[in-house]
């Protein structure tokens, strides 16, 4: 393991986890915009906003939202802007989105079949990308200045609450360049100067959100979890095995229709070596190597196969979606675990 890797396991601040916490926050709200009004579209019978031949799309009040959050961010200060124009831009890019089959289609089919595909594609790839840059780019001393300043102007416009103060003072404790000492004095000085307020609004969605992720945690973490987890890993390489036999003892030829149909094939079956070759490691070990194995075949199948998954059956897939997402976080922790027990002391 690499002094980054380690650091990485070890550091509490090694990148920006509120840049990451806001995007996800964008993400959350623009899936949860999508179900919401295809659900409501399809309670309500699909209606028309406007009269005769006028017909108001909701891409459109999606364009207006993320328009509003641009501005917002853009004449307006403090991170109460900053993380409202969040939840509205992902609220309009959700609304914007979800009308993908009309721009893709000749007739501007609403309904069309691959659009959540295509939706499903376009989340994991902005999840994937963003997660990348924050944590690749980490935080360097001027990243912890510009964080410390940043909750100085907060503060300055009233809206900096306990918890952000507190980990706006953790921040700048990591800066390592001594030229900066002064700069950062200054700034924790400033911080001193007054007393955030306690209790505020922000502080308890903060405080509920974390409680939330550290139950939902400690439950992932439950060993009776992670077995159940690996059973059906288990079950899931006893089940390719079996369809391996069955295929050379019936001699069947499978073809493929088109080239998704190659590439959910192919998908398939490196999926299936993996869940095989992970569970192989699982009882021979080494344990940590299983269980990364394990993780990279519930990712071949998230960005692969799930795809294939959705255009065919749309909403139809969102179960077994959830469930390999719930696999996944359950590796993640373990392979976390793991990781942190390998660490020399």
């Amino acid at each position: 393991m690499t002094t980054k890797d380690r650091n990485a396991l070890t550091l509490p601040h090694s990148y920006d986890r509120a840049a990451l916490a806001r995007f996800e926050l964008f993400l959350f709200a623009g899936v949860a915009t999508v179900l919401i009004t295809r659900a409501y579209l399809a309670a309500t019978g699909y209606p028309q906003i406007g009269g005769g031949a006028l017909h108001i799309a909701h891409v459109l009040w999606g364009g207006l939202l993320m328009a509003v959050a641009i501005v917002a961010t853009a004449i307006t200060e403090g991170s109460r802007t900053r993380d409202l124009a969040t939840l509205v831009g992902g609220i309009g890019f959700g609304l914007f989105i979800d009308e993908v089959g009309k721009f893709v289609t000749s007739d501007v089919d609403y309904f069309y079949q691959p659009a959540i595909a295509i939706m499903y594609v376009v989340f994991v790839l902005f999840y994937l990308a963003a997660r990348e840059v924050v944590i690749r780019r980490g935080m360097n001393d001027r990243h912890r200045l510009a964080i410390g300043a940043r909750a100085l102007s907060d503060l300055a416009l009233g809206q900096l609450d306990e918890i952000q103060y507190n980990h706006a003072l953790r921040v700048l404790d990591g800066v390592e360049d001594r030229s900066l000492t002064d700069l950062v004095d200054s700034i924790k000085a400033g911080l001193h100067s007054q007393t955030p307020p306690v209790g505020g609004i922000e502080s308890k969605i903060t405080r509920s959100r974390n409680a939330f992720f550290h139950r939902a945690e400690e439950l992932l973490r439950h060993r009776v979890v992670r077995r159940l987890v690996l059973t059906l890993f288990v079950l899931q390489a006893v089940l390719a095995i079996v369809q391996v036999i069955y295929a050379l003892v019936s001699e069947n030829v499978v073809e493929a229709d088109d080239v998704s149909d190659l590439v959910v094939q192919i998908s398939t079956v490196a999926t299936g070596i993996l869940v095989v070759l992970g569970v192989w490691f699982l009882f021979r070990g080494p344990y940590l190597r299983a269980l990364r194995l394990l993780r990279a075949s519930l990712i071949v199948s998230l960005l692969v196969t799930q795809v294939y998954l959705f255009t065919q059956d749309q909403f139809g897939a969102l179960f077994g979606f959830a469930v390999s997402l719930f696999m996944l976080a359950t590796l993640r922790i373990a392979i976390r675990s793991e990781e942190a027990a390998a660490l020399p002391q």
